[in-house]
């Protein structure tokens, strides 16, 4: 059963995902955080094959907490759970190790698709996303 960390400064958005997830038995959420650093601190501490992570949020971000997991943690799967639809925000993500990057908007219908491919050793990224940005960040490192 895959471990899930959740991060987000929003704790209506964590129970959101929360609701999700409690739908689907073989995902085992096993904590969660309100910023970057603690984000980083739970994921040593918990090993979770997935972190879902909110790019805003106060003190430390989620693009700079993303990089450090990714460094420290390799086999920890990032994915970015966010507002920001923008081609430079996806760029970003991969750059920082992301695997995923599904927007809030598309969570529900989304986000357990995201973290299935994702723990399949794929990436993700929502389909609202410009197909070509997303190319061009993962294929190209652009």
């Amino acid at each position: 059963m895959p471990r899930v960390l959740v991060v987000d400064d929003h704790a209506v958005i964590r129970r959101g995902v929360q609701g999700i997830l409690s739908t689907y038995p073989e995902w085992d959420l096993c904590g969660e955080a309100d910023n970057g650093q603690d984000a980083i601190r739970l994921a040593g501490e918990l090993a979770p094959e997935v972190v879902i992570m909110d790019v805003s949020m106060p003190g430390m971000n989620g693009l700079e907490a993303t990089r450090i997991i990714h460094d420290v943690l390799p086999e920890t799967k990032v994915l970015l759970f966010t507002l920001h639809s923008s081609s430079e925000f996806v760029r970003s993500a991969f750059r920082a190790g992301a695997r995923g990057y599904v927007l809030k908007s598309d969570a529900e219908n989304e986000l357990v698709r995201a973290l299935n491919i994702m723990v399949g050793e794929g990436t993700y990224v929502s389909p609202a996303i410009d197909a070509r940005a997303v190319k061009e960040s993962i294929f190209n490192g652009n």
